[in-house]
C-alpha cells in the first residue's frame, strides 16, 4: 500500500493501482486544515481546535469522528468517538518510520515516508496488520496516519514553526 502526493496538497493512497482514499490539504502539507475523501464517497473534515490550535478534530458530517493531540514524550494520539486509541510516534536510526500501535502497544502499522527533493513531494510506504472488518475506518486511520506522519515531518524539517500547526 502506498500514498503518493501529486502535489503539495493532495495525498493519493493506493493499493495494487486501485485509489482507496485521498488526504486533501488547504493550502500545502505543512499546514494543518485538510480533508479526507474515501473511495465510499465519505469524506472527513480535519481541522485544529483551541485557543492555540493544540489538538485537531476530526468530523463527518459536521459531527466529532476523532481527535488527535500531541503528547508530552512526542507521539501523536489518535482517538475515535468510540474509545479506541492509537498512539504514532517516530523510530528508525534517522527517525525515517513512523510507527502506529495500538493501546495494547503493538505496532499495526508503519509508514515510510520519502521525500523526492526534485519536486518536493512527499509519499509514502505503508505497511499494515489490522484485523477488523471495518475497512472504510481502516483507510480513515491510515490515512490519519499519513496526515500525523506529514506533520512529523514537516516539524522535522522547520516548515511547522511557530505555534501555528502544532498538535
Amino acid at each position: 500500500m502506498e500514498v503518493n502526493s501529486t502535489n503539495h496538497t493532495s495525498f493519493h493512497l493506493t493499493e495494487n493501482g486501485c485509489q482507496l482514499g485521498e488526504l486533501i490539504y488547504e493550502n500545502s502539507f505543512t499546514q494543518m486544515e485538510a480533508e479526507i475523501k474515501l473511495s465510499n464517497s465519505e469524506v472527513y473534515n480535519i481541522a485544529p481546535v483551541g485557543f492555540f490550535s493544540t489538538s485537531i478534530t476530526v468530523t463527518k458530517d459536521g459531527n466529532k469522528i476523532a481527535n488527535l493531540s500531541m503528547s508530552w514524550n512526542g507521539k501523536i494520539i489518535i482517538t475515535f468517538q468510540d474509545n479506541s486509541e492509537y498512539a504514532l510516534k517516530l523510530k528508525g536510526l534517522f527517525q525515517n518510520q513512523v510507527f502506529l500501535e495500538n493501546t495494547n502497544k503493538e505496532n499495526i502499522m508503519c509508514f515510510e515516508p520519502h521525500m523526492n527533493w526534485t519536486d518536493a513531494r512527499l509519499n509514502h510506504t505503508i505497511t499494515f496488520s489490522i484485523k477488523n472488518g471495518n475497512a472504510s475506518k481502516d483507510y480513515l486511520l491510515i490515512l490519519l496516519g499519513v496526515y500525523s506522519t506529514n506533520y512529523f515531518m514537516a516539524t522535522i524539517s522547520g516548515a511547522n514553526s511557530g505555534i501555528y500547526g502544532v498538535i
